[in-house]
């Protein structure tokens, strides 16, 4: 199938620290460079699994841009609907983890995003139609979010990326008229946020009665919930050892829509969310390389 997938591809700069930080003081840890971006690992995890991916992102003009473009043809993406432009820094996300990579904190510069406005993703909309499945972050703009949620013409899958980028989300599904996409994707703190619910079934069962067909809520190590107006439904993570569990959720994703192609719809392709996930977090790098569909004949 053909996935088209918008959004952002940024700089990853993971800083590990062997030991608490004291101000003025310096600390020995590990610092890893890694392509990142939600959208962009997305649709780094289909290459992966043999679908025909359609990246479009913005790309800054420096040596981080340039690879980064160099590796997503390699893997076969197609960049056409990508812009790159002259004289600007690629987004950077910095973030201090701990030893498995959860993040601690963490500071952005991801100015370039803005280009990602209503006038791109207007100039891209007809492209866009012609895919089989179309998924996005929320590094769009508000506008442009609210154009893509109105004209998107396939299954619509959004990552709510962060609870600051759900606010986003929820100002740009207030201000279109459709006001219904196939999927949702979500953390509880960022369902919290779309909601000012503190309960996940809650959460999840006001997602789905504003216009939502099914939402896929990640709570880490409690596993999985889905929700669809058929019902709520839980389910365990799956055990493993943990080498890294930066971009684990972006494989879940890629995991459940990589199900979809395959014919295998709403709780039923939990599993498959879940199997990516495993197999991402026994990789040091967001997106593990050895992903196949292969993963998914593995047992429990």
């Amino acid at each position: 199938m053909k996935v088209t997938v918008i959004g952002e591809s940024n700089i990853d700069i993971a800083v590990m620290p062997q030991s608490e930080l004291v101000a003025k003081g310096c600390t020995s840890g590990s610092i890893n460079f890694h392509h990142g971006g939600v959208a962009r690992n997305i649709a780094h995890n289909l290459c992966l699994l043999g679908h025909k991916v359609q990246l479009a992102t913005v790309f800054g003009d420096d040596s981080f841009a340039r690879s980064m473009m160099e590796e997503c043809k390699q893997l076969g993406m197609d960049l056409s609907l990508s812009t790159q432009y002259e004289h600007a820094k690629s987004p950077i996300f910095l973030s201090f983890n701990n030893e498995i990579g959860n993040m601690l904190s963490a500071v952005s510069d991801i100015k370039l995003n803005n280009s990602l406005d209503l006038d791109w993703i207007r100039d891209r909309i007809d492209d866009i139609n012609h895919s089989d499945i179309v998924v996005a972050d929320t590094l769009l703009t508000a506008e442009a979010l609210t154009f893509l949620i109105d004209h998107c013409l396939v299954p619509l899958y959004i990552d709510t990326v962060s609870p600051n980028r759900a606010l986003l989300l929820a100002n740009a599904y207030k201000n279109s008229w459709k006001k219904s996409f196939f999927a949702l994707k979500c953390n509880l703190s960022e369902a919290q946020a779309l909601t000012a619910e503190k309960d996940e079934e809650d959460a999840a069962r006001q997602l789905i009665s504003k216009g939502i067909n099914e939402i896929y809520l990640t709570m880490g190590e409690d596993g999985v919930c889905f929700c669809s107006a058929k019902g709520f439904h839980r389910f365990p993570a799956l055990e493993v050892e943990a080498v890294n569990v930066t971009g684990s959720g972006d494989a879940f994703f890629a995991g459940v829509i990589y199900a979809h192609t395959m014919g295998i719809k709403g709780k039923e392709s939990i599993g498959y969310g879940l199997k990516a996930a495993r197999h991402n977090v026994k990789s040091e790098t967001p997106v593990n390389p050895t992903l196949r569909p292969s993963v998914f004949n593995e047992s429990y």
